[in-house]
């Protein structure tokens, strides 16, 4: 007894240490429209604001359908699923990360099942692992700069070159440049350690951002805030999405795609091992890569469409057909793996810290 007791009390303690920290997370309901017959429940990374108007469109094909969304940090989807199926507790249906090899090692540790459909056999081979990661977006990391307050910051078009006007202009951009901080964020360690596969001057870039004195967050939302408050002037490898809808609003926001390559993450649905309705999970799943969700994904969602038969500027066929440099999708697969090695990733934070100066 004393030892089925302290199992349970450390399943306890675990479970409310990964309990949702994230400031701005949340829970949010939607009614079904019709007579409600089952719900189904979300644990995501992104903003409520952009997946609502997926969430009532899908409600309208499926009106029985109540869905219940907790918005938490990419962390969190992640320890907070495997605690609580460890636990033999209820879990959310359906996980949707942007943090790709989170959502790639959720699968990989058993806590995932398939879901196979005609929807999914459209993926691109690189935004499906075995019909259990499904990515759903298709967008790239881009750099955010004031175009008001500094108009010549659109001659960077490399990440040499960013490093460059960093060490030259100097006292001007001093604690003026804001970037992930990538032991605080999934999505920012996956942005950190992929760019340090594609390139050393990754490590030159580094150096200059933490000579600058550079301002390290968890969010892309609070990078942009402070490029347009003027506090910072530059923002480095935010989220394309959130980038172009700020700048939709906002005209002294500007954009670059850096031309010696760019980033492109995915969005990734995992339905949960014990998925209480996987079945609704699943509909949910070929309604986010359907026309209709893809479109919606690519307008109000301000996302952008992973599918390439949809139009607009917040699509991949935009993207393609416009950049001027590679856009290097990051790869659904057990190589999401590498770097979560609890000592790649030791290496790798420390290399970074150390790099950019942070205690």
């Amino acid at each position: 007894m004393l030892y089925r007791f302290a199992i349970c009390l450390s399943l306890f303690i675990s479970y409310v240490l990964v309990a949702p920290t994230s400031v701005h997370a949340g829970s949010y309901t939607f009614p079904a429209v019709g007579s409600q017959a089952e719900n189904l429940s979300i644990y995501s990374s992104t903003d409520a604001e952009r997946i609502e108007p997926l969430i009532k469109a899908f409600q309208k094909r499926n009106t029985a359908t109540a869905v219940t969304y907790h918005e938490l940090s990419t962390i969190d989807v992640f320890e907070q699923t495997k605690a609580e199926i460890d636990a033999h507790l209820p879990t959310a249906d359906l996980t949707l990360s942007s943090a790709m090899d989170l959502q790639i090692k959720l699968v990989n540790d058993g806590y995932s099942q398939p879901h196979v459909s005609d929807e999914i056999e459209t993926l691109p081979k690189w935004a499906n692992w075995r019909n259990e990661a499904v990515g759903f977006t298709y967008e790239p990391a881009v750099m955010v700069y004031n175009r008001r307050l500094a108009p010549d910051l659109s001659r960077i078009t490399t990440r040499f070159e960013l490093a460059n006007a960093i060490n030259k202009k100097g006292f001007r951009l001093r604690g003026r440049v804001v970037t992930y901080d990538p032991a605080k964020s999934g999505l920012g360690y996956l942005f950190g350690t992929q760019d340090a596969i594609q390139s050393e001057d990754f490590w030159y870039l580094a150096r200059s951002l933490g000579d600058s004195g550079v301002q390290q967050m968890s969010g892309s939302g609070d990078m942009i805030d402070k490029v347009a408050s003027g506090e910072a002037l530059i923002a480095y490898n935010v989220l394309g999405s959130y980038a172009l809808a700020r700048a939709r609003k906002n005209p002294a926001l500007a954009i670059t795609l850096l031309q010696d390559y760019s980033l492109v993450m995915s969005r990734i649905a995992v339905i949960t091992k014990n998925a209480p309705n996987a079945e609704a999970a699943g509909r949910f799943i070929d309604f986010l890569l359907s026309r209709e969700g893809q479109s919606l994904i690519a307008g109000p969602a301000s996302l952008y469409a992973l599918r390439t038969d949809i139009k607009g500027a917040a699509t991949a066929k935009t993207l393609q057909e416009k950049n001027n440099g590679p856009l290097i999708p990051i790869r659904l697969g057990p190589g999401l793996l590498v770097y979560l090695d609890h000592m790649k990733r030791k290496d790798f934070l420390e290399r970074w810290q150390k790099t950019t100066h942070k205690k």
